[in-house]
């Protein structure tokens, strides 16, 4: 899955960092509460570690359910290959996502919107329908039902007429567009320890959980997140927003985020920094960054006795327009505070 900020290209100069300053943390408590696409929790989890997860967008917490959460396959009436047969085999329906994400079911509209082909919206229509179902009638757990949405993300994302984002859809059809929409079943791994995911504003969580080692990676750029993923966050609620403009975004108000503000992203990330009942806390930062470095660092060291590492690398970035992909020389950067 493409995503702004993701981490993943970079898995492997967080894990030595934290080896390098912290040790072994193969048995310790990670949270890492800025999870976005999960991929760093999964890293945490495939150590060894236990992991607390959170992100307030509301497709990430499908994400950690799935890759953070489960352990093994949740009990179910019927089983799990069984229920992704089913759902696959669903006959469309020309439900929400056909009428307001497809050029056939926006035609005459105000906005005409391309986001997906005909047949995959009323496919997206079927499956959301009949996973909303199974979970209100019981014949699912909650776990089932979150592990399902996880596996139609991923699908979705692969269909998806887009850049990557879903600030907007492409002018012209790509190819992937006409791809039959298909859920596959996940690889669960079992770290063998209780680990906790959340779908909460950050500084309703960092008062709520403790433990050895804390990662954080906020946004630290001016786009807000939910106009960027808005359709995830539709396919995980599948609520029939009141959806507005040419993109067809949510309401997202009060989602508006601080760290995406310049006048407030600093205060508000030394804030979580000095509430976190962590010792061991590790900020993911750029070059590219819209909070200043060096005032950044003079105030962390206030907390703690602080470290940084860098790293070159390109990374995955929309322009202006969401139409193209730059990839731009940047540095990661990894502040460590000790407190």
């Amino acid at each position: 899955m493409r995503y702004i900020g993701s981490k993943r290209q970079v898995l492997t100069f967080i894990q030595k960092t934290i080896t390098d300053t912290y040790g072994d943390f193969s048995n310790a408590v990670i949270g890492d509460l800025f999870a976005g696409t999960a991929c760093v929790s999964e890293m945490f989890k495939k150590a060894g570690a236990t992991v607390i997860s959170n992100d307030y967008m509301n497709f990430s917490y499908a994400l950690q359910v799935e890759k953070v959460k489960l352990n093994t396959v949740p009990e179910s009436i019927s089983a799990y290959e069984d229920l992704l047969l089913r759902l696959n085999q669903c006959e469309g329906i020309e439900g929400f996502f056909f009428k307001e994400y497809t050029s056939e079911g926006t035609t005459g509209k105000e906005y005409c919107r391309n986001y997906f082909s005909a047949d995959n919206a009323k496919k997206i229509d079927s499956i959301r329908t009949t996973i909303n179902e199974w979970v209100l009638s019981n014949y699912i757990s909650e776990d089932m039902y979150y592990l399902l949405i996880a596996n139609l993300i991923d699908a979705v994302t692969k269909v998806s007429n887009t850049s990557g984002t879903y600030g907007a859809f492409l002018k012209s059809d790509d190819p992937r567009k006409e791809l039959p929409i298909q859920l596959e079943k996940s690889n669960l791994f079992d770290n063998g320890k209780k680990n906790q995911c959340f779908c909460s504003d950050i500084f309703d969580v960092i008062n709520k959980v403790s433990g050895d080692i804390l990662y954080l990676d906020p946004p630290y750029n001016s786009r807000q997140y939910p106009p960027y993923y808005h359709i995830l966050d539709t396919v995980t609620l599948y609520d029939n927003p009141a959806i507005y403009g040419k993109t067809g975004r949510r309401p997202y108000k009060e989602k508006l985020s601080p760290f995406c503000m310049l006048d407030k992203a600093k205060d508000a990330l030394v804030e979580i920094v000095t509430k976190a009942k962590f010792n061991h806390i590790y900020v993911s930062y750029s070059t590219d960054g819209i909070i200043n470095y060096n005032e950044l660092i003079k105030d962390l060291e206030k907390i703690g006795e602080t470290k940084c590492f860098f790293m070159p690398y390109r990374r995955y970035k929309s322009n202006s327009k969401d139409t193209e992909i730059s990839k731009t020389k940047l540095k990661e950067i990894i502040i460590y505070v000790q407190k």
